[in-house]
């Protein structure tokens, strides 16, 4: 495995030198496994990787073809709006078919990585993953990343699902205290950690007047929902918040931008005055030339701990209004304000925000603590195997 260089958009600031690599302590290497293709995960995951190397480690990235190492392609299962509209029929022939060739590139790309730890960042071979992980368990550690403890969808049957598979891991990742009750009861006996996100996950940062010139907005105030759009992201109560907005401030408008989930709550809120969909997949560079033309993005999530979004915000300078799930991740970041998960007090949190009271933009992150962090657990993870600590 060779060193992956830092890409361009998330080097250090200019002039300032890289900060030295602590000590790595032993030998590490790790493998990185995403099936992912694109969107949050997969970015988090490609920065995750540079600023572990920035640290010395040794990494590897098991994903699909043309996003990890070519020797470890992961033949990751489909997923996106055109996946989540299948019958549950036609949904089940898909995953039956998709079982043989995603275990077997997974058992491939572990295989040929050689790694010391296996780490672990999304949903592998769907409905086996707990099987598969726990055969290689037997040979590696393997640590797994929760990016949403609490099911996005799916209910109580999606939380069992993932329960299984967290209890296959040898360790478990999460991003803030508030979920770690839930994580715990849900996989007891397997060790939790909190590793906070301080990756650059979006930028450079550009002025918002130069993002709309290339983008081709005008300079009307903007509240921008950016990435998938998906009921639990508040699409029914943006549709009810926003026509309030509409008549306080009638040259304002809201951009919702990303691959659409469609919806009765999303046609609804297209038919809102000044309401703009711009349906589609969003290449890399232009998400942070979304999120640096807008004066504020709207985070108003049913569920979730972590948001993508939001460090794509800090990293354009672009303030976010959150809803509490979001609470912990937005006071830590200082990426904004949080509004209840009411329609009124979200109308009149976007008239202050897009008017006369404008939020204060926020910081960029600067730290290494999420890399820092990951390697602790690497570390604690090989000790407690070396001791035989179950």
């Amino acid at each position: 495995m060779t060193a992956h260089p830092l890409p361009d958009d998330i080097d250090t600031a200019p002039g300032a030198s890289p900060p030295a690599p602590v000590a790595p302590g032993p030998a590490l290497r790790v493998l990185l496994v995403d099936a992912s293709d694109r969107g949050g995960i997969a970015r988090y995951t490609r920065c995750l990787r540079v600023a572990l190397e920035a640290e010395r480690i040794d990494v590897a990235l098991a994903a699909p073809v043309g996003v990890g190492d070519p020797d470890l392609v992961l033949k990751g299962p489909r997923w996106g709006p055109e996946v989540a509209s299948m019958g549950k029929v036609r949904l089940y022939a898909l995953r039956l078919g998709e079982l043989g060739p995603t275990a077997v590139a997974f058992a491939r790309a572990v295989s040929r990585a050689r790694p010391t730890v296996v780490h672990v960042q999304t949903e592998v071979v769907p409905g086996l993953d707990p099987l598969v992980l726990r055969r290689i368990s037997r040979r590696v550690p393997v640590v797994l990343t929760i990016h949403d403890p609490v099911p996005l969808e799916g209910g109580a049957r999606a939380a069992a699902d993932q329960a299984r598979r967290w209890r296959a891991a040898d360790a478990l990742i999460i991003h803030g205290e508030e979920p770690r009750n839930f994580v715990e009861a849900s996989a007891p006996g397997v060790a939790v950690h909190v590793v906070p996100v301080d990756l650059p996950l979006g930028g450079p940062a550009l002025p918002r007047a130069e993002a709309r010139r290339r983008l081709g907005l005008d300079d009307a105030p903007s509240a921008l929902l950016l990435g998938q759009v998906r009921p639990y992201k508040g699409i029914g109560l943006l549709a009810q918040a926003w026509p309030k907005v509409a008549d306080a401030l009638p040259f304002s408008r809201l951009l919702v931008v990303g691959e659409a989930y469609e919806s009765a709550d999303l046609a609804l809120l297209e038919s809102c005055s000044g309401v703009d969909i711009r349906r589609g997949f969003v290449p890399e560079g232009d998400l942070d030339l979304w999120a640096a033309a807008a004066d504020v993005l709207v985070l108003p999530y049913s569920v979730g701990s972590h948001s993508g979004v939001l460090h794509r915000g800090l990293a354009a300078g672009t303030p976010v209004l959150a809803s509490p799930p979001l609470a912990e991740e937005v006071h830590r970041t200082g990426a904004g304000a949080v509004v209840p998960l009411d329609p009124a007090a979200w109308a009149e949190a976007l008239v202050r925000a897009l008017s006369d009271h404008p939020l204060p933009r926020p910081t960029a992150p600067t730290g290494r603590g999420t890399a820092r962090g990951t390697l602790e657990v690497y570390r604690d993870v090989l000790d407690r195997r070396a001791r035989g600590v179950a």
